[in-house]
């Protein structure tokens, strides 16, 4: 997803500490829309009732980790014990999550290395931010 040139303005207003430049937005108003959208590090997809969870046993730290179907689908898992269920509502996908799942078992969107090529702004520019607005 490439962000809006207004976007981008306000990430950078924000990282270089100009607050004139983020364009009439009070500085937690513009950080919250950044957060929103930055890549994450990890998933966090919410199941709903009936969303497909997938469970690797080979790469699960334990029962409770699993991956919803789109990081499951964008992963390796060959060979691995496998299976998936049909979720009751609640929980999240732990697909980035190093203490959750073995970082070999994540999709290429997710986790501590995840290229931020889709967000369409630089490295250095990203990394600041994910320190900034939770959960980035």
């Amino acid at each position: 997803v490439i962000l809006e040139q207004a976007t981008l303005a306000k990430i950078t207003a924000c990282v270089t500490q100009e607050p004139d430049e983020l364009l009439g937005q009070e500085p937690l108003a513009a950080l919250q829309e950044i957060g929103r959208n930055i890549p994450r590090r990890v998933c966090q997809h919410p199941f709903r009732k009936n969303d497909i969870v997938w469970v690797c046993r080979t790469c699960q730290a334990d029962e409770t980790c699993v991956l919803c179907h789109s990081c499951y689908s964008q992963s390796l898992h060959e060979g691995h014990d496998v299976a998936f269920y049909h979720a009751q509502a609640g929980g999240c996908c732990d697909c980035g999550d190093p203490d959750a799942w073995d970082p070999a078992g994540f999709c290429p969107h997710h986790g501590p290395s995840a290229p931020c090529a889709d967000s369409g702004l630089d490295v250095a520019i990203v990394n600041r931010v994910r320190g900034i607005v939770p959960a980035a």
